[in-house]
């Protein structure tokens, strides 16, 4: 019987192999890889010459239709963001639930899922474990026992995997909750993944900025969130996991000093410490801050010198940071200037959905940074193994027909205009992309076409996920 669909004469990367292969897909699913020069018959054929074949990319850090404490929601729907991240090379995405108050998380899940409903890829969800009372804004209370007791029920719904913040105001966990939550996800065999910044401390340091000068220069946003705070953070959370015993992934580590802290967990034998950073923290440096549109650019933690850059790249290499996210978080410029005055006020997250891939490659493989392997690793690969994606993430038999064919001749500018996402600005103005996602393929159908979006809203299925 001939193959659904036979993908020719491409370069396959993996994690540890370049090669010619010819690609064969049935039922969705790879069927086999084969040499360039066995040609069975197929239904459809896709030539991939002078192009890389890899899996989809993964990113399993968005915020898609997020409600912010300030009211407005993040500028990118479920159809627009996952559009976005399809024309960048993007097969499967982890946005994050959240109960509101009186709300349980099965009602929360129930809800998401329904939001997602026009999504262009496939999607999972990571469980926001919370204060009850406020979840949004508000004080920082007790998690409780009910919240905790509903974290093997998240788990059995295909949500292992548990969000954490130790800062803003009515997210922000108490040691205490930190540990108890630990170890219930440990329990279940779960994953946390938290958001390591010193919350107590950078609102004491925020909270000393008054002056109308001061408050409208966007270096203060990083000022009072230097990496010292970021790093200890890391390390609380770190000792938290190896008292419980629970697997944690450090979310968007943006300085050396934090990921040191990781790498020294790593190095006394910990093997349920992870490390993730983004592509903002790898190509943009602080000096963004000083500019007039400074909130463009605010994130948290923030954009760092260029020496924290440098280091990170390293440890990315090296295996210390096991994964690049995009935690694309976008807001449009009305929704930036609300904090015109006040940095303070301005709300946090920058855009990458779409972008990751092709920065990754073009500021780390093309720079000597990362090789293709390791831009397979930390893209693909290794983010559907930490959370649990057990058919996404690699370029093998057996798994979901999740295909990238990248023309690494294919300049892309990243211009506002050239992009998908719903922002009416580009972070990336001015800068181009040599190599870009050709054509992309979800579960062995083609969702992008010569860099068409050529899929239809709802394609999407939720990835009910277990390890």
């Amino acid at each position: 019987m001939p193959f659904d669909l036979l993908i020719t004469q491409g370069t396959a990367v993996t994690t540890d192999a370049v090669f010619r292969a010819n690609v064969a897909v049935n039922g969705g699913k790879i069927a086999a890889l084969l040499s360039p020069q066995d040609m069975p018959a197929a239904g459809q054929v896709i030539d991939a010459a002078g192009c890389y074949v890899l899996p989809g990319a993964v990113d399993a850090h968005v915020h898609l239709h997020m409600l912010t404490a300030a009211g407005i929601y993040s500028a990118d729907d479920w159809c627009t963001g996952t559009r976005a991240a399809a024309l960048g090379g993007v097969t499967s995405v982890v946005d994050f639930i959240q109960a509101l108050p009186g709300q349980t998380l099965m009602e929360a899940l129930h809800e998401r899922v329904d939001d997602a409903r026009d999504a262009v890829i496939d999607y999972g969800f990571h469980t926001t474990i919370h204060p009850d009372e406020a979840p949004i804004g508000g004080v920082n209370k007790r998690v409780s026992d009910y919240r905790i007791g509903e974290i093997r029920q998240a788990a059995d719904a295909g949500c292992p995997t548990f969000k954490m913040y130790q800062a803003y105001s009515g997210l922000q966990v108490q040691d205490a909750d930190l540990f108890r939550a630990l170890r219930a996800i440990a329990e279940v065999n779960g994953l946390a993944c938290v958001h390591a910044e010193n919350g107590d401390v950078l609102q004491a340091l925020r909270d000393a900025v008054t002056s109308p000068a001061e408050l409208v220069n966007g270096l203060n946003h990083a000022r009072t969130r230097p990496a010292i705070q970021e790093a200890e953070a890391v390390n609380r959370t770190i000792m938290c996991a190896e008292l419980s015993g629970a697997r944690v992934l450090i979310f968007h580590i943006s300085c050396d000093l934090a990921g040191s802290v990781v790498a020294g967990a790593k190095g006394r034998g910990l093997t349920n410490v992870f490390g993730e950073t983004c592509p903002q923290y790898l190509v943009f440096t602080d000096d963004k801050l000083a500019r007039p549109d400074a909130r463009l650019w605010m994130c948290a933690p923030p954009l760092r010198p260029q020496a924290d850059l440098d280091a990170l790249w390293r440890k990315l290499k090296t295996g210390v940071l096991d994964v690049v996210s995009s935690d694309h978080c976008p807001f449009t410029r009305a929704q930036k200037d609300l904090g015109a005055g006040d940095f303070r006020r301005v709300p946090n997250g920058m855009p990458g959905i779409e972008t990751r891939l092709g920065l990754l490659y073009e500021y780390g493989v093309r720079a000597g940074k990362i090789s293709l392997n390791d831009w397979v690793r930390v893209c693909s690969t290794r983010p559907a193994e930490l959370h649990g994606l057990r058919s996404k993430g690699r370029l093998a038999p057996g798994y979901d027909a999740d295909i990238v064919i990248f023309d690494p001749d294919s300049p892309r500018e990243l211009s506002a205009a050239q992009l998908h996402s719903a922002l009416d600005y580009s972070v990336c103005d001015g800068m181009t992309c040599a190599g870009w996602a050709r054509d992309v393929l979800l579960r062995g159908r083609a969702i992008v076409q010569n860099g068409r979006h050529t899929g239809r809203a709802g394609d999407g299925q939720f990835l009910k996920r277990s390890f």
